[in-house]
């Protein structure tokens, strides 16, 4: 189940909130105004690889940080106030849209600022990226910081939207299903609507018959080693996954479960070599039967009836 979790912390102490910030995000001072009426609240929803942040600064303060994040993907937004990023020698003032951190050092003034942050795993949304694609070596780039256009904008504030209900609903989080699919609508709207390498590549065609990443391993891996013992465990470890949710993802897109497919696999393969069988060669039911994974004939024999309603002796001699 994908760990989801709450927290926050709220404190009209400067020094207590440059300390936290610089624990929990990165190097922070805090200028407080000069009636010493800081505040500072900051809370945070995560869900896996995504996290929903808010932070208000209170009127009169401001909070200077500086932020290193290559193993994240922050897109900010600014609802009041005013928050002005600087990277290298740029500088930009947010303004009411959506805008992507710069993921190299940078440091971000906020001003009596009221923000909201959506961070999302660069590795993970790189998986899911080369899923769909089907490109198992793709590398993801952010090449721009803003949405492509109005209508970008729009669909991402509707994946980030339903990402918090879900992330506030306490029952809704006990569902991995429902949680699994608000992660996604968000790594699906920061592909398809910020500059990336993503949209430098078309979408395979059979988009709708595509397998997961994992189950296209897992699946690669039978392919490969059908006459060697498999077990479980090493198609969790090829899939990249936990041996429960492989076994999820093979009913959810294959139908069956791991065992159930490697079973008609080494059926399939069988089959084929007992058609391609050359008695002259010495060719053998037990031999083919061995080759392909099988190492008890009677249970071979019972399964290969069933599965083509003869026996594999018949086949052999056909």
């Amino acid at each position: 189940m994908t760990d989801t979790h709450r927290g926050g912390f709220t404190t009209a102490d400067a020094g207590e909130a440059a300390e936290t910030l610089s624990r929990l995000i990165g190097r922070a001072q805090v200028q407080a105004p000069a009636n010493d009426s800081f505040e500072l609240a900051l809370s945070w929803a995560v869900a896996g690889p995504v996290m929903c942040r808010r932070a208000q600064v209170g009127r009169g303060s401001t909070v200077r940080m500086g932020v290193e994040s290559p193993q994240t993907i922050n897109i900010a937004q600014v609802s009041d106030g005013a928050m002005t990023v600087r990277a290298g020698g740029d500088h930009h003032r947010l303004g009411p849209g959506p805008y992507r951190m710069p993921q190299d050092r940078f440091t971000s003034t906020m001003e009596a600022t009221d923000l909201s942050i959506v961070a999302v795993d660069h590795a993970w949304v790189q998986d899911y990226a080369g899923e769909l694609l089907q490109l198992e070596d793709f590398r993801l780039r952010l090449t721009g910081t803003s949405p492509h256009h109005q209508a970008a904008a729009a669909y991402w504030a509707d994946a980030v939207g339903y990402l918090r209900e879900v992330l506030n609903d306490a029952e809704a989080v006990k569902v991995p299903l429902i949680v699994a699919e608000a992660q996604r609508r968000v790594a699906t709207a920061l592909l398809c609507c910020f500059p990336s390498t993503f949209t430098d590549h078309a979408l395979p065609n059979e988009t709708s018959t595509r397998l997961p990443g994992p189950v296209r391993r897992a699946v690669t891996y039978i392919d490969e080693h059908l006459g060697e013992p498999i077990e479980l465990a090493h198609l969790a470890a090829a899939a990249r996954i936990p041996t429960h949710q492989l076994v999820i993802a093979f009913r959810q897109h294959l139908g069956t479960t791991p065992g159930g497919y490697l079973r008609t696999a080494r059926l399939d393969a069988a089959h084929h070599d007992l058609l391609e069988a050359d008695l002259t060669r010495g060719d053998t039911v037990g031999a083919i039967a061995y080759r392909c994974g099988f190492t008890n004939l009677a249970r071979f024999a019972t399964d290969y009836r069933t599965q083509y309603g003869r026996t594999p002796t018949e086949t052999l001699h056909s």
